[in-house]
């Protein structure tokens, strides 16, 4: 008996079980070709293709159902598969009973989805992507069953699916982000049951934006019943719960032809304001929850009517509450007697035209204070607005209530008078213009308003206001406060309010003004901002201005509004600059792509402007990504420009010393400025059209300069870019890099070069020369081999040069410089009178503290009195011709130290030099002088001669002189020797006796004194004869001019 029983307990257990596993079986060995045949039949009937990557038995995900689970499942629009799938999902359970397999029926029972989404896309021709896609609105045509599935679904569950509603025609996107989703169903001859319980979150998005209604956490708890016969769904009552208010939602949705009629009923079952707070964005929802409310609140709407194609049922909506408050639990203040009443319809046309909201019998009685009003908004196209509001407020009292970060600490009173009603314009006719401007006004007043700002140190004190409006002009009468030391003032008006509110063509103007006795921008801004304008001061400043333009350009704009902007006046005074702006005028028109400068006129002490110009595709500047060009025009013209005024800061004059109390009349400055964008900067030219004016200080004109520069991947290039100054003038070409260093390799291979060409160059008139007496520090010059060397050619072709009164002719030059502080001087040749000079070498600054100029020059008939030759001897500037005068021939090679100022250094240089002389004289050589009481009849403060031919060397600050013949007015003497450069003297010189004993007659016998010898007399020079025989006296002279021994000596 034992067996028996327990065979029968076994055979209870082990049959579901056999019977289970034999349904497994079944499904599995089938699973694979029933999903296949399934797609392939889909795939045929849809213009879309469906995808799954895997499928396989999944016993337990809808049990007691068996489940075959569809991985990867994907749906396209097309069969090119080319777009982002319509729905897909990681896992599509369709769930199987067990009896109905075991028969060889496969009735799908339940589908649970998971971790997918579903986008469906409404175009603006009514048409949705999904219904497209499977083929749904096109011609019907037959169609077979499809055997291998059928769907008897009892459920379907939701999990982790988000699903997206995009309107095209009118911007809006529904988004549903569902965590999770049942349903029941069941099903009979007469009704579908359905019980659907969901908990997601929901987002309205207009244009890609997220509205204020986002993120909204809404869960459902719907009962529905579908009358088969009748087509009606009946919503039995259901809860919906959005945030936390909780909605009843009861009503039918009958099915026809011409679309859904409905008539549903909606009212909110718990009385406080969390209803309202719902349907507010979720910040200012949040923000109520601190706050402890009570009251009879009720919320009672409906919807009524056909819902189809063109269209939209009756909605209503009643809402209000009474004997409510408002309570702050941690100051324990309160806002009590609240009350109020509303409702909202879409109207007899049932669109947003015929939309109306109102809010009726508004009251609030706050701790101090009173606020009560009423609001109508009819037209939600193009709101009509009627509001009466009365409001006596303390300030202190709504900063300590509503907690609000920016209201801390405030202190005042705000009391405001609004009877703004525009509804009048639609109860009236159209000549009631007087009845409609009587009702658009109000009044506003501040009074004694004190606040701290957020992030700031100073407070605003003492801050009062008064602002009106009459007949639709908005009037700000005044608003005056202080911040820390600092007061301000402002007054304007706005001349007709309606032209905002509904965007009309309407002319409209604002003017504004402003006024301060003192503003202390050191109070003001913080410490860590630029110490020059941080430090300064701002007295009596005043300004007022205006803007032109209409409601809907104002309301609908980009980046500008459209409209003519001006400044009427400003006047100021600054502390450290200190100079009076005044007379400043301004009118600015702003296009739909670019900006006009009309003028822009001002005046700062004497001096003046005015200012036009224009700048094209201003657009781009607004633009993230920046695309195509732009431009900028300007005209600057001032007849008087005082620029020790303008640029001194501070006591501090910014300009070169020359030009620091320089004043430039007659201004005209005209040019363009191209900028270039492909996504980030390209490339930029400026064109200089025009460059006119005067100098006082350098009586220079600047006449007609003009040119071009442009920059590109940190390549900046001058081309033709000059004009005349005074009688000069000149043409400039440039290219320079001026990128980093690291960047030069992926730079182009352009080399840098500076040419110039000119007629007529007056370097004496450009640079303020004063003359040669003027004493010069030569160590403190500025150094130009400190400065950064590269790369870089130069080249001048000069016709006429004026340098230190001498003016040389054919000037041309070829140098180029190199990274490590070299410049070589390839070529250098002018022309002087009929002479030629022609120079080539380097300078070799690599050390900018000794620098080296390696050199050779050759001359042809130079006149030295053309020629301004320069050098520093123990600390005292010499000129080569102020000896020596006359026309030279030879070459010079030569290796100078020099100054910054590239004058040379003689004792610390050396020189070869292979020179003839021709038609020179000597003037005040120190040798000669010397020699004096033995030439008493003759003039050696001026010794002429024909020739004088020698090599020389300069080595050591001694200039060691071979022995050469002299043809001069002395007669004709041999000369030999050497001199340092401190005047020390060791001469050599032979004298033919019969001119010696002449002299000395005239010396022992009282002849002529040589103080009786006229300085400027000339005396005929004495040629040596070669054919006889010549006795000369050897005389041997050392020291100095000052301290010498003269005394005979051998012939050497």
């Amino acid at each position: 008996m034992k067996h028996k029983r327990l065979l029968y307990i076994s055979l209870f257990l082990l049959i579901p079980v056999l019977i289970f596993a034999s349904s497994v079986w079944v499904v599995y060995s089938k699973q694979k070709d029933l999903t296949q045949s399934a797609i392939a039949k889909i795939n045929e009937e849809f213009l879309g293709v469906l995808t799954i990557e895997d499928s396989h038995i999944s016993p337990f995900a809808n049990f007691p159902y068996i489940s075959i689970d569809l991985q990867g499942v994907k749906f396209f629009e097309t069969k090119a598969m080319d777009t982002k799938p319509i729905y897909e999902a990681n896992d599509f359970y369709l769930g199987f009973n067990l009896w109905d397999i075991l028969n060889g029926r496969y009735s799908v029972k339940k589908l649970k989805i998971s971790n997918g989404h579903l986008d469906v896309v409404q175009y603006q021709d009514g048409q949705i992507n999904l219904l497209l896609a499977k083929g749904i609105g096109n011609e019907e045509k037959e169609t077979e069953e499809d055997d291998s599935f059928a769907f008897e679904l009892a459920g379907v569950e939701l999990i982790d699916f988000d699903i997206k509603f995009s309107n095209l025609s009118n911007g809006q996107d529904l988004v549903f982000n569902i965590a999770n989703l049942n349903t029941s169903l069941k099903i009979d001859d007469d009704h579908i049951l359905l019980n659907l319980i969901s908990d997601l979150v929901f987002d309205l998005d207009q244009d890609g934006e997220n509205t204020f209604f986002v993120n909204k956490h809404l869960a459902l708890d719907l009962n529905l019943d579908f009358e088969k016969k009748q087509q009606n769904l009946k919503i039995s009552p259901s809860k919906v719960r959005l945030e936390e208010a909780l909605l009843a939602v009861s009503g039918d949705i009958f099915l026809l032809e011409e679309g859904l009629d409905m008539d549903i009923k909606f009212n909110g079952e718990k009385p406080d304001f969390n209803i309202f707070a719902a349907f507010l964005p979720n910040e200012t929802g949040e923000a109520l929850k601190r706050y402890k409310n009570e009251g009879e609140v009720f919320f009672i709407g409906s919807i009524k009517g056909i819902a189809g194609t063109g269209e939209t049922p009756a909605i209503a909506v009643e809402f209000g509450a009474d004997n409510a408050y408002f309570l702050n639990p941690s100051i324990q203040k309160k806002v009590d007697e609240l009350r109020f009443s509303g409702f909202f319809t879409n109207g007899k046309e049932r669109s947003l035209k015929t939309s109306e909201i109102q809010l009726q019998h508004f009251h609030a009685r706050p701790d101090e204070g009173i606020f009560q009003g009423r609001m109508t908004i009819r037209n939600f196209e193009d709101p009509y607005i009627k509001i009466n509001l009365n409001a006596d407020l303390d300030l202190e009292f709504l900063g300590d209530f509503f907690e609000i970060e920016g209201l801390r600490g405030i202190q005042g009173q705000v009391v405001l008078d609004m009877d703004f009603d525009e509804l009048i314009d639609l109860d009236l006719p159209p000549t009631s213009i007087s009845g409609v401007e009587s009702t658009l006004q109000s009044e506003l007043f501040l009074k004694n308003l004190s606040l701290d700002i957020p992030g700031y140190d100073l407070p605003v004190k003492n801050a009062n206001a008064y602002a009106y409006m009459r007949k639709g002009k908005v009037v700000l009468d005044n608003l005056s406060f202080k911040i820390g030391g600092s007061d301000f003032f402002f007054a304007g008006d706005l001349n007709d309010i309606s032209t905002i509110l509904h965007q009309t063509n309407s002319p409209l103007k604002v003017n504004f003004e402003s006024k301060s006795k003192q503003i202390l921008l050191a109070e003001m801004i913080p410490s860590s901002s630029d110490s020059l304008i941080n430090n300064e001061q701002i007295t009596d400043f005043q300004i007022k201005m205006a803007f032109e333009t209409t409601g809907k350009d104002l309301m609908n704009f980009e980046y500008l509004p459209k409209g003519e902007f001006f400044i009427d006046d400003f006047y100021a005074k600054l502390k450290h600059y200190p100079h009076s702006f005044h007379d400043f005028h301004a009118d600015i028109l702003i296009q739909d792509n670019h900006l006009e400068i009309i003028d822009f006129k001002g005046e700062i002490d004497d001096s003046d402007f005015l200012f036009t110009g224009k700048v094209q595709n201003y657009r781009k500047w607004f633009e993230e990504v920046k695309q195509g060009d732009s431009s900028f025009e300007f005209d600057l013209v001032s007849k008087r420009l005082q620029l020790s005024d303008l640029l001194t800061y501070q006591g501090v004059n910014y300009l070169p010393e020359d030009y620091s109390n320089e004043v430039i009349t007659d201004l005209n400055l005209k040019g363009r400025l191209d900028l270039h964008y492909q996504g980030v900067f390209q490339s930029a030219d400026f064109y200089l059209e025009d460059l006119d004016g005067k100098m006082k200080i350098h009586p220079l004109k600047l006449q007609d300069f003009k040119g071009r520069v442009h920059y590109e991947d940190n390549y900046l290039a001058m081309d033709n870019f000059g004009g005349k100054m005074g009688v000069s003038d000149f043409v400039i070409d440039l290219g320079y890099y001026i990128g980093t260093k690291d960047s030069l390799a992926l730079a182009s291979k352009k080399r840098n070069y500076f040419r110039m060409r000119s007629k007529v160059l007056d370097l004496d008139a450009l640079m303020g020369f004063e003359g040669l007496d003027k004493e010069t520090n030569h160590q403190d010059s500025f150094n130009v081999f400190q400065l950064p060397f590269s790369e870089m050619d130069f080249s001048a072709e000069l016709g006429r040069v004026n340098y230190h009164t001498f003016w040389l002719e054919d000037v041309k030059a070829k140098a180029r410089t190199t990274e490590n502080h070299f410049l070589y001087v390839d070529t250098l040749g002018l022309r002087a009178a009929d002479g030629t000079l022609g120079i080539k070498g380097y300078f070799n600054g690599s050390n900018p503290e000794e620098i080296y100029f390696h050199s050779e020059m050759k001359a042809d008939k130079l006149d030295l009195d053309k020629l301004l030759f320069k050098f520093e001897n123990f600390g005292q500037d010499y000129l080569i011709n102020e000896n020596l005068h006359g026309l030279v021939s030879g070459t010079i090679k030569s290796k100078f130290l020099v100054y910054p100022d590239l004058t040379p250094i003689i004792d610390k240089s050396e020189a070869l030099m292979d020179l003839t002389v021709y038609q020179g004289s000597l003037v005040n050589f120190a040798p000669l002088d010397a020699m004096a009481s033995y030439f008493g009849d003759r003039n050696l403060r001026n010794v002429r001669f024909d020739t004088l031919s020698n090599t020389f060397e300069l080595k050591g600050g001694v200039l060691n002189i071979p022995k050469m013949n002299i043809n001069s007015s002395l007669g004709f003497i041999e000369l030999s020797g050497r001199q340092s450069l401190d005047l020390n003297m060791d001469y050599f010189i032979r004298v033919p006796l019969a001119m010696v004993t002449q002299v000395g007659f005239r010396a022992l016998f009282g002849g002529k004194n040589k103080n009786e010898v006229d300085p400027d007399q000339e005396d005929a020079i004495v040629y040596r004869d070669q054919d006889r025989r010549v006795r000369f006296v050897n005389i041997n002279m050392k020291g100095t001019p000052d301290d010498y021994k003269i005394a005979l000596r051998r012939d050497r």
